[in-house]
């Protein structure tokens, strides 16, 4: 993954037996946060200091002594694999060894989610680093997670064009991928007025929380 600069987060059980899911799948974060504020955030020569940043993210949500308030955005998000499902007595630990999880912004947006608005997720370098992920992990399912990333996200990964599902034809896109398919799913981000019960049933009717 020599372009990525946040590597993703890859559970353990991810793509196995062990998985608790019966498909592979991705979540697609936007971006991440940081007080440093560094000029140069992104470039090679801080890589070894930074590409785990994701992975520290996960494990600070999963340590039940770590207190932020953050943490909410994860736990709402959850709370839709959970409920009306046969997971309502996983807890999330087996969840998110069953998980990948990955930030489309290959820099950090500013110090706080209110500054997303001045960075470019088009640029190309976002997604050939998101390309890099999709051929290593192989998920077939991505949930997205907010209007930017899916914004960004082109009709075509590099297999074919996308084609959209009619019983959610705003959200549910359908992409070729080498001799597979991969189902991408635009949510609203769980940091906003996100509703756990209204994606529980979505992602129940696409086999994402089996």
């Amino acid at each position: 993954m020599s372009n990525i600069f946040f590597k993703p987060w890859i559970g353990k059980n991810y793509g196995t037996k062990e998985a608790i899911f019966s498909k592979r799948i991705l979540i697609l974060g936007d971006s991440h946060h940081c007080e440093k504020e560094c000029s140069n955030c992104g470039v090679e020569q801080n890589k070894d200091r930074c590409e785990n940043f994701t992975t520290e993210v996960i494990n600070d949500y999963l340590d039940i002594n770590h207190k932020a308030s953050w943490k909410r955005t994860f736990s709402k998000f959850m709370n839709s694999f959970v409920a009306n499902s046969v997971l309502e007595k996983s807890d999330r630990n087996e969840l998110w060894d069953s998980l990948a999880f990955y930030n489309y912004l290959q820099v950090a947006a500013g110090n706080d989610n209110r500054q997303t608005h001045l960075y470019n997720y088009n640029e190309e370098l976002h997604f050939i680093a998101f390309n890099e992920v999709l051929t290593s992990l192989e998920p077939d399912i991505i949930i997205c997670w907010g209007n930017n990333v899916w914004d960004a996200l082109p009709n075509d990964f590099g297999w074919g064009t996308a084609v959209s599902n009619d019983k959610f034809s705003n959200c549910h896109l359908i992409y070729p991928f080498k001799d597979q398919t991969i189902e991408l799913l635009g949510i609203t981000h769980p940091s906003t007025a996100y509703k756990s019960s209204y994606w529980s049933n979505v992602f129940f009717e696409i086999g994402a929380n089996k």
